[in-house]
This record gives C-alpha cells, sequence and structure tokens, in this order.
C-alpha cells in the first residue's frame, strides 16, 4: 500500500476565522449573584481537510446549531455542567450565547450540528478561566467529529518512519526527525536519509509551520520537554536500520549507526524556531534507540533502554543515563550535560530494548515521579531459560534525592483471583514494541488505590525466533501498592496482531492507531478500547470499528499523541517498509473520536 499524497493534503487549509461570542455581563460592583456570569470569546477557525476521503467545505457552510458545554466549578465551587444551544444560518460572522457561568479551572467544549441534527464538528479547550467583570478571549480549531483533518504546511510533509511528537509550552507539538528512504540492499531493506527537520503544530490555531532543524538527522530517536528550562532534550536515534526483504524480523539497528552527537538540547524561539546545541566534548549518553525517557523533578531525566535488539543479558544496557540540568556544559551558556555515573548506578532488572512506558497518573508518596515499564527483553532465552519473572515489568520510582530512580521489579504479578501466575508464554513472554497506556486511578471496593495500564501489541522473540505480532496480545495491568502485586488480565484482542503502533488514552477509551501486522509490514486500521459500564474495574472491552476506520491511512511505524483537545494528532508512519521507496508525501492528521461530541 502506497500513501497517496492526493488523499491527504489536497484540501487542507483553514476555513474563515470568526468570532463566537458568549456573553452576559455580571452584576457590576458587590458582591457576585449566584452563577454570576462574564463576558467570554471564543475565536474559531475551522480545519476543512480530510484524510482519505473526498474533500470538504468550510464546516460554518453545513452547521445549523453551535452548542456549547462549559464544565467545571461554578462561583460555589460547585462542579457542574452547563450547556447552551444557539441556532446558526450558516453564513453568520459571529454567534452569540446566553450567561456562562464563571469560574476556574474550566473546560468548554464547542459541538456543531448539522441539519440532521448530527455533531459533525467538534473544539474543545481545557484550563479556561472567567473571572467576573472581565472578558476571556480563546482560541479554539473545529475540527471534524469521527473523522480524520489532515494538518500539514502547504510545502506537505515527508514520508516519514520513527518520527517524534513532543508536547512543549503551551499546549504545542514538536515533530522531529525520521527515516525518509529505503533501498533494497542485499537481504536487507535499508532505512536511511534520516530527517533534520523540525515541526511546530498549534491545535489551538490549527497550523503546522516549519520550526527549522536539528543539530544532526535522527530517526527512531526520543525526545521529552523539560518545563522548568523550557527546552526540549533529544536524545539517540540511528541514521540507518534495517529490516529483513523476506520479513523474517522487525527493523534492527547497529551501535555503529547511532547518530552522534547522541543528544541534543533545543530551545524554541519566539519565532517559533528551534534552535539546537550539544555538548560533544564528554558525552556520557550510551547509544539509544527508542529510548525511554523518564522526567523526573527539576528537568532531571533518565534515559533507559533503547539497546540492540534482541539484546542478550549485559552490563552495557542495564544502567540508565542521568542528565542533570546543573552540570556546567558547552550548550546555553553552561548549563545541561549527561552526568558520568558511577557503575551500578540507576542499574535497571533488565536492558529493555523496544520497551513502551507510561507514566503513573498520582505520583509517589513523596510527591515524585514514577513509571512502568513494559517488556523489551528477553524473558525466555534463546536456549530456552526462563529469565527473572520481574523483568518483564518494572516499576521506576524517582527517590527524594534530586537525579536518581529505583527500578523495582518486586511486585508478585498474579493473575484475576489474586494469586500467582507463572503463564508467562501468555501474559508476558519476551515481547518487543508494545504501547502502554495510563488509565489512571481507581479504588476497588476493598478501598484499595490502584493504577491501571493497558498493554497492547507487540512482537515476541522466543527460542531464537520472532513470530508475528499477535491479536491475543492486549492486556490489563492494574497496580496495587498496598499488596505490591500487578494483576495481568487478559482484554478482548485486536481484529489484527500490531506492533509499531500508537495508543493513547483519551475520554476514557484507548484509540490504538494503525500498527504493522506483520514483521515486514501491512497496515492495520484504528481499534477503540473502550471502558467496561457492567464491570470498571476489569478489561476494557473492544466494539465494532469506529466509523472512521473506513477512512484511517493504515500505517506503522508513527507517531501519535493525545492533544489538549483531547484529540489524537498522528505524524508520519509506513504501510510497509517498501512504501519508503516511494516519495508521494507522508501522513499528517488529526483524530477527534466521536465519543468525545457524546
Amino acid at each position: 500500500m502506497t500513501l497517496k499524497r492526493s488523499r491527504l493534503l489536497a484540501a487542507t487549509g483553514l476555513s474563515c476565522v470568526f468570532a463566537l461570542l458568549a456573553a452576559c455581563a455580571s452584576q457590576p460592583g458587590g458582591d457576585a449573584a449566584p452563577n454570576a456570569t462574564s463576558d467570554f470569546a471564543l475565536k474559531v477557525s475551522a480545519l476543512t481537510g480530510t484524510c482519505g476521503s473526498v474533500s470538504t467545505n468550510s464546516p460554518l457552510g453545513e452547521i445549523r446549531k453551535f452548542r456549547l458545554v462549559r464544565t467545571g466549578p461554578n462561583d460555589k465551587g460547585q462542579i457542574e455542567t452547563q450547556t447552551i444551544d444557539q441556532d446558526f444560518n450558516g453564513s453568520a460572522k459571529s454567534i452569540s450565547f446566553g450567561s456562562i457561568d464563571v469560574g476556574s479551572p474550566l473546560t468548554v467544549t464547542l459541538l456543531g450540528y448539522t441539519q440532521a441534527g448530527v455533531a459533525s464538528w467538534f473544539a474543545r479547550k481545557s484550563a479556561v478561566t472567567l473571572n467576573k467583570l472581565e472578558t476571556q478571549a480563546v482560541d479554539i480549531t473545529l475540527m471534524a467529529a469521527e473523522g480524520f483533518t489532515c494538518v500539514a504546511p502547504d510545502a506537505g510533509v515527508d514520508k516519514l518512519a520513527f518520527p517524534v511528537v513532543t508536547h512543549i509550552a503551551s499546549d504545542k507539538i514538536l515533530i522531529t526527525g525520521g527515516f525518509a528512504d529505503a533501498v533494497v540492499d542485499g537481504a536487507d531493506v535499508k532505512l536511511s536519509l534520516p530527517s533534520t527537520k523540525a515541526w511546530l503544530f498549534d491545535p489551538a490555531k490549527g497550523t503546522m509551520t516549519l520550526a527549522g532543524n536539528l543539530t544532526a538527522a535522527r530517526g527512531a530517536h526520543s525526545a521529552i520537554y523539560l518545563p522548568k528550562s523550557q527546552k526540549i532534550l533529544i536524545v539517540g536515534g540511528a541514521s540507518e536500520m534495517r529490516v529483513k526483504a523476506d520479513g523474517s524480523a522487525p527493523p534492527v539497528w547497529d551501535v555503529a549507526h547511532s547518530v552522534t552527537p547522541r543528544w541534543e538540547l533545543c530551545a524554541l524561539g519566539a519565532d517559533n524556531l528551534l534552535t539546537c546545541t550539544t555538548d560533544q566534548t564528554n558525552d556520557y549518553a550510551k547509544p539509544r534507540v527508542l529510548p525511554n525517557l523518564l522526567l523526573l523533578t527539576a528537568d532531571y531525566v533518565v534515559a533507559s533502554g533503547g539497546a540492540p535488539w534482541p539484546t542478550v543479558e549485559t552490563t552495557d544496557y542495564l544502567g540508565g543515563d542521568l542528565f542533570d540540568p546543573t552540570l556546567a556544559s558547552q550548550v546555553d551558556g553552561g548549563k545541561g550535560n549527561f552526568a558520568k555515573l558511577n557503575n551500578g548506578a540507576l542499574k535497571m532488572n533488565g536492558s529493555r530494548a523496544g520497551s513502551a512506558v507510561a507514566q503513573f497518573v498520582t505520583p509517589s508518596p513523596y510527591g515524585t515521579f514514577r513509571y512502568l515499564i513494559w517488556g523489551g527483553n528477553e524473558s525466555i532465552s534463546a536456549q530456552g531459560v526462563p529469565s527473572a519473572a520481574g523483568k518483564v515489568i518494572d516499576i521506576a520510582l524517582e527517590s527524594s534525592n534530586l537525579g536518581d530512580v529505583r527500578f523495582d521489579d518486586s511486585y508478585a504479578l498474579v493473575g484475576p483471583d489474586g494469586k500467582p501466575t507463572t503463564d508467562y508464554s501468555e501474559a508476558t513472554g519476551s515481547i518487543f514494541f508494545p504501547t502502554l497506556s495510563a488509565l489512571g486511578p481507581a479504588t476497588l471496593d476493598s478501598g484499595d488505590v490502584v493504577e491501571r495500564f493497558a498493554a497492547i501489541g507487540g512482537t515476541r522473540y522466543n527460542n531464537g525466533v520472532w513470530a508475528a505480532p499477535s491479536k491475543d496480545d492486549a492486556f490489563l495491568l492494574t497496580v496495587n501498592d498496598a499488596k505490591k502485586t500487578i494483576t495481568i488480565q487478559k482484554m478482548p484482542g485486536l481484529t489484527a496482531g500490531v506492533y509499531l503502533a500508537s495508543a493513547t488514552s483519551t475520554g476514557g477509551h484507548v484509540v490504538v492507531a494503525g500498527g504493522l501486522t506483520g514483521l515486514k509490514g501491512g497496515g492495520a486500521t484504528l481499534t477503540d478500547f473502550a471502558p467496561n459500564g457492567d464491570d470498571p474495574f476489569g478489561p476494557l472491552i473492544v466494539g465494532d470499528p469506529p466509523a472512521a476506520a473506513a477512512s484511517f491511512i493504515a500505517r506503522g511505524a508513527l507517531a501519535a499523541t493525545k492533544l489538549s483537545n483531547d484529540c489524537i494528532l498522528m505524524f508520519g508512519g509506513i504501510a510497509d517498509f517498501d512504501d519508503l521507496k516511494t516519495h508521494d508525501g507522508g501522513a499528517s492528521d488529526v483524530y477527534c473520536p466521536g465519543f468525545l461530541a457524546q
């Protein structure tokens, strides 16, 4: 399958911007009246491009009713939902609602209904503040509900495998790197021509712009935003990767093809252009591909995993690397470098090649960060000897000491009955390139507070052989700190096994986008793992494919993230590794699941 640029970019663009006003002044002077209201203005844009289907006109021409939904505290601090409808004639330049209750923080959702009464257009803004006697104006962008909206600059984007998307300040998204070419080289297909380009996507305005270049071209790297310094740390990546032309193995990499410099620190200027620098005089970061980056307090970062796969158990990658924002360096006036660590520091319980990581929603009892790590090493060696059971799952716990992390695999793995499980062949095994999504905390009937995660997809390496991804690899992981257990429960499987997919937790669902169905390729579609209303603590359920699945451009090795409006940005990806041999434009689109508009 080849991604067709004509399907992607022909209709991309912003419709006219119009003012949508929600206004009713609160009482002047004195104390606020009950449910005091304030002036509120939404500067609304609308993305008109669609992906995988016929181009659309401006949504303003088909909307016949707007619904404004305000969720948050009223002036008494009580959480409430306020819904206001207003008819729209399709050509007006502005629209006014009635009273909007003040409060903070508010979530404001705007729905656009067609003549048939269908909520076809969706927009959302979070962390809105409405104060008495003040006018608050925010940018908001209408996007297709249960559909895809293309977002790309006029020049389009390259077709890319293994790009990276990163949340940065002001809810913007930075997109970096990726492989742009593939050539046959003997029995392999060589992924090459890594990109230096960086793009900046602003979901509030619906714009994507070129943001400059990295110091080094790289693909299959990782990036993380440092909130204290407001910079972006980029780590690892390769200049080339290889995949067997006969589809007998996933792409692999050699340390000789790791990117130099191994890391760089980037800042986004007022002109929305990147400036990236690095310090190669003391490079204590290991070569890593698809590493896990764990943000700690005060902009410290641990880089872990990313070892060549399938790895043998060596000490080379059993330790994490530590980025210390206080170290003297040649970067940015002398701050920020990887530290030289003592042997055994930040020691992991496995080398974690191709693993997945997700942050706990609730912090540790010390107020520090915690992460769950799933897969990425051989729990059964090439000789068939099982490794330690805990190696399939790690919990990374930041200590109260700056820059210090403990990797804990002492949690007992149990089944739904609470009894220890040794069924590693089904539940864990040697799984690489899965996805892991945090579902958040829950309080069980026992009173225990647990954290839940969805682990989906991946491909296995057992007894020296790579297996095609299995549709049965979907698990609910429940971490119980009080009992020191991790419960593993099977979830309904995918319609086809996938690896190198993306999975995004939004609105209580987990949306799995794409992935490759075979070791060489075969693009998968969308799958929605939804909450089970009859069993809120149990596995998620899989219903019929979302309506938008029919128009999804199936692809794997893509990057995706949840936007501030709860929609999902999907960037890059390929239908198979041969797909990179053609250069007809790449995919860049936003998916707003239909359940957000309900």
